[in-house]
């Protein structure tokens, strides 16, 4: 599977667009899964989020992020505004740039295309944020970028060489993602987690999956009752989703 800058661009967009549209006039609804959170803190976050990446696209090669000034949250009737200006000009760079321009992240990648390809969970899974509080709002997510996303979200936001998990307990076992063709099992070096290719791929929806590993939805939602409780609960140690 092979996915393009485009791709992921509309998908960063598309998603965006959603949650503004879920938080047009609702900018007070509590959201539920970053319970400290307004609607109005959510929109602003994902403008902050989007505003951050497109400075360390922008500013290559930039090590580390320190010295970056950050802008002021605007007044609550330019908040929405804000987030569908900001989103454009982060589109436009992300198209523009090289891909693999070697620059600050997070990730095990340091370069563009990390950012590129992350920013489509951060909007997505946002946006399901935005209509869980909202009314009267869908949420779906591309079957094709959903399961990219699980598979970056299995290379950089588990236990892995650049950020082991010291005290997570060993899987002892196979994990296989539901929806997806992708499975886990215990690293070489303690602390981490490699992905494999699933010898049976437990069927489900990937978006679905993609909002299970961000704590969205409970267990009961995306995975068979067959598989063991515990394994469950020790991969969940092994991730990370700030």
């Amino acid at each position: 599977m092979t996915i393009s800058v485009n791709d992921c661009v509309a998908a960063i967009t598309s998603h965006t667009r959603g949650l503004a549209a879920a938080a047009d006039d609702n900018l007070t609804a509590r959201i539920e899964h970053c319970p400290d959170w307004s609607m109005g803190d959510l929109v602003w976050h994902l403008s902050s989020v989007h505003w951050f990446w497109n400075e360390i696209a922008t500013r290559l090669p930039l090590t580390e992020p320190d010295d970056l000034v950050r802008p002021k949250r605007p007044a609550e009737a330019e908040l929405i505004p804000t987030l569908l200006s900001g989103v454009e000009v982060l589109a436009d760079t992300l198209r523009r740039a090289d891909q693999q321009a070697p620059c600050w992240t997070w990730g095990r990648d340091q370069n563009v295309w990390f950012i590129t390809r992350h920013q489509v969970q951060e909007a997505a899974v946002h946006h399901w944020d935005a209509v869980n509080a909202s009314h009267g709002q869908d949420w779906a997510m591309d079957h094709v970028m959903a399961t990219d996303a699980i598979e970056e979200f299995l290379t950089h936001s588990i236990g892995n060489p650049r950020w082991p998990v010291s005290d997570a307990a060993p899987l002892g076992a196979t994990f296989n993602l539901p929806g997806t063709a992708f499975a886990v099992a215990d690293g070489v070096l303690p602390g981490t987690l490699d992905r494999s290719t699933a010898v049976v791929a437990p069927p489900g929806d990937p978006g679905s999956v993609l909002l299970w590993l961000y704590r969205r939805v409970p267990d009961e939602a995306v995975i068979p009752s067959t598989v063991d409780a515990g394994l469950v609960a020790r991969f969940r140690a092994f991730t990370f989703t700030d």
